[in-house]
């Protein structure tokens, strides 16, 4: 069915039934997945999801309802179960429907050529993932994870106070992880690519990038415990930002879920990390011109120099604190309720490179993967532990591979102790909170524990 005669339709019903305001959100979404195992696909799916989510006041309170189909047979449904919703719901907290914004920025967030790549081409540069990963060296047994992934999604809402907003995106992404074995060692490890230009993607340097990780670890070995002066590789900085972006968000600091509560305008970081989210970036997974409530996206300075500046807001959470909210509404799913989430959230490169900071470093360790991100780290309370691999530091030099280490501490006692940042930012394959990445940090003192 047309959306727009959908659309019509279902507020033309909506007004009828009572509903003081209301509104549509609309997702359209295709994904093609491709796994390769040993020059075979071993898996080819396209998957398409379409789905609608109705939400109205009635009655002083906001009933929600969701449907996968787009046609006349779902209005009834959608109404009368909205209503229903909003006749049980307790709660006195005061929910409002976003209005629009004068202007919305232009973004640059889908590629046509992308778009148009045959299945063949998305298969033959799969093939030469793996088959660059297994060629570069003979210790590369098997590469057991091998993709290619390419997303399209639509998104449209529109409300009873004037929204009406459209956006198109897409996105491309593949790994290779490999096995390796000297024989006495066996290791696995990989690399990605995130993009939006398929001729651009280069198999060949990613697949023997990903066969290079793996080998680097092998005959890896503990260090003694103690206090190391340490290098987070950009990778591990990622994805220990990841865990704790939780504590950014206004919500979880309502809630009493966020150490940063209280904390606006003081130090929280060392004067060498700067936070930003920024929807506006130019061809990154988390850009956007609006959130999922219509709200115009802007670029947010999170952290400044080390000083804590702002938390991400929805709608709901910027009514309460009095503030204007930062378009970090976020749907996880169309029928999902609106939470908060980063867009392009990252800590600032510099122009240091990472030989650079080892070379500040002089003898230390540099940390290039967790385990456990997740049962070992605390979120709200900042407190980590976590198995980590590595290399030992000598003379500002990588010398030998490490593991069976664990390290620890507090996530903002340690970004207040980043004393230089690299310039080696990369965004990966997106989170939970959104796309969200980190440059090398140099950490002057963590604790290790060892042999």
């Amino acid at each position: 069915m047309d959306l727009k005669a959908f659309k019509d339709k279902l507020f033309t019903a909506a007004q009828a039934a009572g509903f003081e305001e209301y509104e549509l959100y609309c997702q359209n979404g295709a994904r093609t997945t491709i796994n390769i195992f040993n020059q075979e696909v071993q898996q080819f799916t396209n998957a398409a999801s379409t789905g609608v989510s109705f939400r109205g006041k009635f009655g002083g309170k906001m009933g929600y309802a969701s449907s996968e189909r787009i046609d006349d047979t779902v209005v009834g449904f959608l109404i009368e179960s909205a209503k229903a919703n909003a006749t049980i719901i307790e709660t006195v907290e005061i929910e409002e429907l976003h209005g629009g914004d004068a202007n919305y920025p232009a973004v640059q967030n889908h590629n046509s050529d992308l778009a148009n790549v045959t299945s063949e081409d998305k298969i033959e540069k799969a093939m030469k993932l793996e088959a660059a990963a297994k060629a570069f060296d003979e210790r590369v047994k098997a590469v057991p994870y091998c993709a290619f992934v390419n997303g399209e999604q639509e998104v449209l809402i529109a409300n009873s106070k004037g929204l009406d907003v459209f956006d198109k995106s897409n996105h491309m992404f593949a790994y290779a992880y490999c096995q390796a074995s000297d024989g006495t060692s066996t290791k696995m490890d990989g690399d990605s690519h995130v993009g939006f230009d398929f001729d651009k993607f280069d198999p060949v340097s990613l697949g023997e990038n990903s066969a290079k990780k793996a080998l680097e670890s092998l005959g890896a070995s503990p260090v003694p415990s103690g206090k190391y002066k340490v290098v987070l590789e950009n990778s591990c900085a990622s994805d220990l930002l990841g865990v704790f972006f939780p504590a950014f968000s206004a919500e979880q600091a309502q809630k009493g879920f966020s150490i940063l509560a209280g904390k606006l305008g003081e130090k929280v970081a060392s004067d060498a990390v700067s936070i930003v989210d920024d929807p506006l970036l130019p061809w990154q997974v988390g850009t956007r011109a609006f959130d999922s409530e219509g709200v115009a996206a802007r670029t947010k300075t999170v952290v400044d120099m080390g000083t804590f500046k702002t938390f991400l807001h929805n709608t709901k959470t910027a009514r309460k604190d009095g503030v204007s909210p930062t378009g970090n509404g976020l749907k996880t799913a169309f029928n999902a309720p609106v939470t908060i989430g980063g867009t392009n959230f990252f800590i600032q490169p510099s122009g240091t490179s990472l030989d650079d900071l080892l070379a500040q470093v002089g003898d230390g360790l540099m940390i290039t993967d967790f385990a456990g991100l997740h049962a070992g780290a605390n979120p709200v309370s900042g407190e980590f532990s976590l198995q980590a691999q590595g290399f030992v530091i000598k003379n500002g030099k990588k010398e030998r591979p490490v593991e069976l280490i664990t390290a620890s501490g507090n996530f903002f006692q340690l970004i207040a102790k980043v004393e230089a940042v690299a310039g080696d930012l990369k965004f990966q394959i997106p989170g939970m909170h959104g796309n969200i990445a980190s440059p090398s940090l140099l950490i002057s003192s963590l604790d290790i524990a060892g042999n």
